[in-house]
């Protein structure tokens, strides 16, 4: 019987979140089956997680909480490795698209970036298969910044990768005809299927799933 390749899963936080699971129940997502139940055809040796801690904002001024329960609850996957980068939050003033003046007229607004996953993300990926650690990367973004280390990792380092996308694309991807495979939808089902228990033991804690999450 053929060996499965082995695979590594790099997944964009915050892609994942606003592309497949914001304003769903599948929020509460067990990373590590829904890498398994999405890619059978690999032996998926790890899945690492990028990602940024929230702050309170005006709008949403308990998100970082429900977001801190499930960074703690993903401490359950021992095949899951979650990096942080940075979320910033400033006030900034940009200028009106209506506005009659020269100068135009300009309103202050907050302005939320999140910083460093896209790097983080890079990074890991060219290490492992400068390392490597896999002969497969899978990659679970629309970001395409990711670009050049995906080509560098094809071309340099022999390894093939293969990029699913977490929404539905408006126009042709900067990744076709330039990666071993892309995967342009992910089927509500599998989401469903790939939940974390709605309580998580974690040694003499208990995380449970946030309300706020099951709707």
């Amino acid at each position: 019987m053929t060996p499965r390749p082995i695979a590594i899963v790099y997944i964009d936080g915050f892609n994942l979140y606003y592309g497949l699971l914001r304003n769903t129940p599948h929020r509460w997502l067990d990373l590590s089956a829904f890498a398994k139940t999405l890619l059978p055809a690999y032996d998926i040796v790890l899945i690492r997680y990028f990602t940024a801690r929230l702050k309170p904002l005006p709008w949403d001024a308990t998100g970082h909480y429900r977001q801190g329960t499930y960074l703690e609850a993903l401490k359950s996957l021992p095949d899951v490795s979650v990096h942080l980068g940075e979320f910033r939050s400033n006030v900034v003033r940009r200028p009106l698209a209506d506005s009659a003046r020269v100068p135009p007229d300009t309103v202050a607004i907050i302005d939320t970036k999140e910083k460093g996953s896209d790097v983080n993300l890079a990074s890991h990926l060219l290490l492992d298969g400068f390392r490597d650690r896999y002969d497969v990367a899978v990659v679970v973004s629309n970001d395409s910044d990711l670009l050049e280390p995906v080509r560098m990792t094809r071309e340099e380092l022999g390894k093939k990768v293969h990029i699913v996308f977490t929404g539905r694309l408006r126009r042709g991807s900067v990744f076709q005809g330039r990666v071993d495979g892309i995967m342009r939808h992910v089927n509500a089902s599998v989401l469903q299927r790939s939940q974390l228990p709605e309580t998580v033991q974690l040694g003499d804690r208990v995380v449970r799933k946030p309300r706020e999450w099951y709707r």
